[in-house]
């Protein structure tokens, strides 16, 4: 009797152990770009697009966190989102006061600092990001031009290659009076040097991005911390995101031990077969919906293993 009495403890504290596993701290992390709402891009959405696709998160219960919060272990459970936006278009400054803010959602901005002091018609103005930051939004470095940071872009072009890493710091901290400590990669990719590089340069965490949905713990000793995964979010594959959500939120409110559940990800969301496989689809968007950045050269190695950003 005893003997039974002590199994049914061991595995009743052995399902509780996977419970509070699958509970503690795990984040998607979302990846915007722009928000125009001509319809040119699949990565661009228009300010409805974005308050119905945000809506729909927030109604499966998840919570939008900031990626501060989410980096200090400052969550708990696992149905958090945190909300990022790459390269800096001028349609964030209206999406963040219009959508965001109604929400109470703080996005983290990753901008490239070339393209918003050479007073780009493409991008956020210097007084624009100065006052979301001054609102709450992070900021974060994107490369200095939005060039590769592959291997091979290294081998290419040393020189151009340390000038994505090397100046964005100082010129964002002259602009915002703070220098940043996060990096994005441009296009979503790097190869080792970059993440070699990056470090040395004092950035505490670099992220990538492509079409994976992932979840992530930043108190997982095993998530590298100058390569943090990303999702990249496509207006027509909407459903599929959220479709993901729910399966994520499905497993983690489930009492099944977690061996007799299928493996929640990653899941990819796209991008269609006939976008390019590597960064041709990730620069800045201008006025028109075309694409304001180069795509890093053809065949380029990535660290991410997948779309480019």
């Amino acid at each position: 009797m005893r003997h039974a009495e002590k199994s049914a403890a061991i595995a009743v504290a052995l399902l509780l152990l996977c419970i509070s596993a699958r509970a503690t701290g795990k984040v998607v992390i979302l990846d915007y770009h722009s928000f125009l709402g001509n319809g040119k891009s699949g990565l661009d959405y228009s300010k409805k697009e974005l308050g119905d696709e945000l809506d729909a998160i927030a109604a499966m219960g998840y919570k939008f966190v900031s990626l501060e919060d989410a980096i200090a272990g400052k969550i708990a459970g696992s149905s958090n989102v945190v909300v990022t936006i790459d390269d800096g278009n001028h349609s964030v400054y209206r999406a963040v006061k219009d959508v965001f803010e109604a929400r109470g959602i703080k996005p983290f901005l990753f901008v490239y600092p070339a393209a918003i002091m050479g007073r780009s018609r493409f991008a956020i103005t210097t007084e624009q990001l100065k006052e979301l930051a001054a609102d709450g939004c992070g900021v974060g470095a994107h490369g200095y031009f939005h060039l590769p940071l592959s291997d091979k872009a290294y081998a290419k072009d040393p020189k151009a290659f340390n000038i994505e890493i090397q100046r964005p710091g100082p010129a964002l901290g002259k602009m915002l009076g703070e220098a940043p400590t996060l990096f994005a990669y441009p296009y979503g990719v790097c190869g080792k040097k970059a993440e070699d590089d990056v470090a040395a340069a004092g950035y505490s965490w670099a992220f990538l991005a492509d079409d994976k949905i992932r979840q992530v713990s930043f108190d997982d000793p095993k998530l590298d911390r100058m390569a943090v995964p990303r999702t990249i979010t496509y207006r027509y594959l909407r459903k599929a995101l959220l479709s993901t959500l729910k399966r994520f939120r499905d497993y983690e409110a489930s009492p099944t031990p977690v061996e007799e559940l299928p493996p929640t990800g990653p899941a990819t969301i796209g991008p269609p077969p006939e976008a390019p496989a590597r960064g041709g689809a990730q620069g800045m968007l201008n006025a028109q919906g075309s694409l304001g950045a180069a795509p890093p050269p053809a065949g380029a190695e990535a660290r991410s293993g997948a779309v480019a950003k």
